[in-house]
């Protein structure tokens, strides 16, 4: 065999056709190894020439002057030739064979043929047919719609495949046709601002979406917008857009940019509680309970109350209703949270299951009660927890404030309050107190409503932390996998100033926040040092937090599983706990969604800010410099609740307060720059500042 393979190969080249007739009679194994040199193949359905050959490949040159090596398997032979060159694309012989050999075969066979080789095609068309022959009717038939030509020969479609295929180029054609006007009006709409030429025409509105919904985040790429000639990221889109006028400032994109889900949760089809929990609740309804919360506030899930001896602590029931691994529980765990936008609210769970857990909102509202115990330093000395039945009396803050003055319970749970925020600070906790502004969009316009410092805001913040230390202590003496919220020491304790109390100065409370670590969510039980606390989970938010729902589910199995005794059929305790992989695995899903969702509330105050200052271009106003320690610092708007870095000229030190003057604002880029000047200064100073580039 060797011997025979060499005496082959030293064969002159015009006896391949020979040796690969002779290998494929005696050896089937090597089918198609060798083609004739000079001969017609058809390649991924194009003709080639075969210019030469060896043992395993073939080289080839392609109709499209291409020379390539590929193997014998992956060319069909048309012709044995011999053919040196293709004819002209005008070649002599007129091309009536193949309309007339098609003609007849359309005739007599209407529903189409399946296959016909090259040659066969060739012979019904002229009767000596030679290799330029198939490349004059591959040419004439590659473009009908009658036929779809192959490497092994041509296929006659039906009158019905036709019709479908004339309509399929019929679109394409009128789409091609839209996607150059589209080109043409949007540039125009683009350079004089006016929407115009691009509204009302319903061929461009696909164009339209594939630019806004990159704009948005909603695809990685955007073919039309790269013909424009744009840069292709979703502020460069954004920005085209709004020149274009067919988007205006109020598009936000920013959630959606940050993966956020936008539509309302699907309702279930009822809302009863779960059977298998056979709840029993306490009935607490003589128990005067208050639900405190700004006035613009639709999702009440947590009350406060007092009696002789315990701190009660209410909190909203919907692991009550949602169990765990539905469908009602999957999608909370998708959204994470309530997404709370300037322009609209996404709630985590249906309004209308809101509507009936919502602490206040009915006369009387199912909850799960933490009764507490305190020491006279403020630390737990006894936690219990119940299903209860509450008569909760909904408040604002500034409601509360002024019931402080004469309501015995808010004034006896001030004081516990201010007997717990003592102790946390002597265990080290970090207070940060930063002004808040809430941005309402109303009729499409911004507005900023300062959040006033009420002392009931810091009872219910102080009580809220005491909830979630009283349930991770309770969970943990359990052994129950449970949402255990932990946070490291500040890089800097004296930075951070750790059981320093609260500060007046806005500078030091942001060095304080940029010393925190970042807090982590986990079924492992770690001090959480921001607080001041050796055990912390959050509780108290369930209706808007999946966190907290989680924490409920463990809660609610536990306590089913202790009343087990005193009832028939219950189920047993693995059945409803979930077990530490289970716990850990929603909690990563729930971070990751969760975290996006705040970026997302971020950019999108940012975002409103941005559009009241474009709308607002000779703005002036008040910053206060947070940070000057370096030449790029930060300043703080309290107007908008707004922050932003920007260079920060000589002599203007933390906590000074300076006059903004608004500069230039992008809102696709999410960016505004400002001149600024001390207030106080002299002219002279001002100009310096100016020339500092501020």
């Amino acid at each position: 065999m060797l011997t025979e393979t060499k005496y082959i190969i030293r064969m002159p080249a015009k006896q391949c056709y020979l040796w690969s007739t002779i290998v494929y009679r005696h050896f089937p194994d090597y089918k198609q190894v060798m083609l004739p040199i000079n001969s017609l193949v058809m390649y991924k359905g194009r003709p080639a020439i075969v210019v030469a050959a060896d043992l395993d490949r073939i080289s080839i040159r392609t109709i499209d002057a291409e020379e390539k090596r590929v193997r014998p398997k992956d060319v069909a032979l048309a012709h044995s030739g011999p053919i040196s060159r293709f004819p002209e694309n005008r070649a002599p012989e007129a091309p009536d064979e193949v309309i007339e050999a098609l003609d007849l075969l359309q005739t007599e066979h209407p529903e189409g043929i399946p296959l016909i080789s090259w040659k066969d095609f060739a012979e019904l068309a002229w009767s000596d047919p030679r290799a330029e022959h198939i490349v004059i009717a591959w040419r004439e038939l590659s473009n009908n719609p009658a036929v779809e030509t192959l490497d092994e020969g041509v296929r006659i479609r039906s009158e019905a495949e036709q019709d479908k295929l004339r309509e399929k180029l019929q679109k394409k054609k009128e789409a091609a046709e839209a996607k150059a006007g589209f080109l043409i009006e949007f540039r125009t709409a683009w350079k004089k601002k006016d929407p115009s030429p691009i509204k009302g025409n319903p061929a461009f509105q696909p164009f339209l979406d594939e630019l806004s919904r990159y704009a948005r985040g909603l695809t990685d790429d955007s073919p039309i917008a790269r013909e424009l000639g744009m840069k292709l990221t979703p502020q460069a889109v954004h920005e085209a857009l709004l020149s274009s006028g067919y988007w205006n400032l109020a598009v936000n994109p920013w959630p959606e940019r940050n993966g956020c889900i936008m539509s309302e949760p699907e309702v279930p089809s009822a809302l009863e509680e779960r059977k298998e929990l056979a709840i029993d609740r306490l009935d607490l309804r003589a128990l005067p309970s208050y639900a405190i919360d700004n006035a613009w506030s639709k999702d009440p899930d947590d009350a406060i109350s007092v009696d002789e001896e315990n701190v009660w602590i209410h909190v909203a029931d919907p692991a009550s209703i949602v169990r765990p691994f539905s469908s009602l529980d999957a999608e909370a765990m998708e959204r994470g949270s309530t997404l709370y936008l300037p322009e609209k609210i996404v709630p985590m769970l249906p309004d209308a299951l809101v509507q009936k857990l919502g602490l206040g909102l009915s006369a009387e509202s199912k909850a799960l009660s933490f009764r507490i115990a305190l020491r006279s330093d403020g630390k737990i000395a006894d936690i219990s927890i119940f299903p209860s039945i509450v008569a909760v009396e909904r408040l604002t803050y500034e409601q509360a404030d002024a019931m402080l003055e004469d309501n015995s319970v808010l004034q006896k749970l001030s004081k516990i309050a201010s007997v717990r925020a003592e102790l946390r600070r002597r265990q080290n906790a970090v207070d940060i107190d930063f002004p808040e502004v809430a941005v309402r969009v109303v009729d499409g316009l911004p507005t900023f409503l300062p959040v006033p410092q009420t002392r009931s805001a810091r009872i219910v913040q102080e009580l809220m932390i005491l909830a979630g230390e009283a349930a991770a202590r309770w969970a943990f003496e359990k052994g129950i996998p449970f949402p255990f919220a932990s946070q490291d020491p500040p890089v800097s304790e004296n930075q951070a100033g750790c059981g320093a109390g609260p500060s007046l100065s806005l500078a030091e409370n942001f060095m304080r926040r940029r010393s925190m670590r970042a807090a982590l969510v986990s079924s492992t039980c770690s001090a959480h040092a921001g607080l001041g606390l050796s055990f912390y989970s959050q509780v108290t938010s369930p209706l808007r937090r999946y966190q907290d729902l989680l924490a409920h589910y463990q809660i609610h199995a536990v306590l089913a599983a202790a009343s087990k005794p005193e009832r028939d059929n219950a189920p047993s305790e693995p059945a409803l706990l979930m077990s530490a992989d289970t716990m850990n695995e929603r909690l990563f899903r729930y971070s990751t969604q969760a975290a996006k969702n705040r970026q997302a509330e971020r950019d999108s105050r940012a975002h409103w800010t941005l559009v009241y200052l474009s709308m607002n271009p000779d703005w002036r106003g008040e910053g206060i410099v947070l940070d000057a320690s370096a030449e790029t610092g930060q300043i703080f708007i309290p107007q908008f609740g707004y922050e932003f870095q920007t260079r920060i000229p000589r002599g203007i030190h933390a906590d000074s307060r300076v006059s903004l003057t608004l500069r230039r604002v992008s809102v696709p880029d999410l960016s505004a720059s400002f001149d600024i000047m001390q207030k106080g200064s002299d002219p002279m100073l001002q100009e310096k500042l100016s020339q500092n580039g501020a």
